[in-house]
């Protein structure tokens, strides 16, 4: 299973815990608004403003390195953090996930015609206390540079196909 796969589970079915039409969710958030670290996944409720972010895992050894990283997935807006990943990792996400992340498990359903991914919510996280909102200005800038991102990539394949 694909880390677009992944994604494609926690945002793109009414069922997903991150739907896009209820959250701002951007892939890859790295630079622009001053994270000390990469996020594979935020996603920010559009009532609330709250963000979560979502660490992608494809396999164990991924998950294991992950417990290097000094940064410990901190920041002051970031209320809560899930680790997600195929239905093979569950195991590994209880042992090796940190106890205050959320675990969810992506597995493919294919009785399920138009969205056969899917995802299940297999450990709540616990709220971090000491947070705050998105600022709209934030929001305005992350959906900026997620368009700025999407347009990159389409280029990107655009090129590859053209052979320029």
């Amino acid at each position: 299973m694909t880390a677009n796969e992944i994604c494609h589970a926690l945002t793109y079915s009414d069922r997903s815990p991150f739907f896009i039409r209820s959250h701002y969710v951007v892939r890859e958030v790295e630079w622009g608004l001053g994270f000390h670290h990469r996020l594979d996944l935020l996603s920010i409720a559009m009532d609330t403003k709250i963000g979560t972010e979502i660490e992608i895992k494809i396999s164990k050894g991924d998950l294991k390195r992950d417990l290097e990283k000094e940064h410990g997935h901190y920041d002051s807006r970031i209320r809560q953090l899930y680790f997600a990943g195929p239905i093979e990792l569950q195991e590994a996400f209880f042992e090796f996930a940190p106890a205050e992340a959320g675990i969810i498990t992506v597995f493919y359903d294919s009785k399920r015609r138009w969205y056969p991914y899917q995802c299940t919510i297999r450990r709540r996280p616990k709220p971090r206390k000491s947070y705050r909102p998105f600022t709209d200005e934030e929001i305005f800038k992350l959906l900026r540079l997620g368009n700025m991102r999407y347009w990159s990539q389409f280029s990107k394949q655009f090129r590859r196909k053209s052979g320029d």
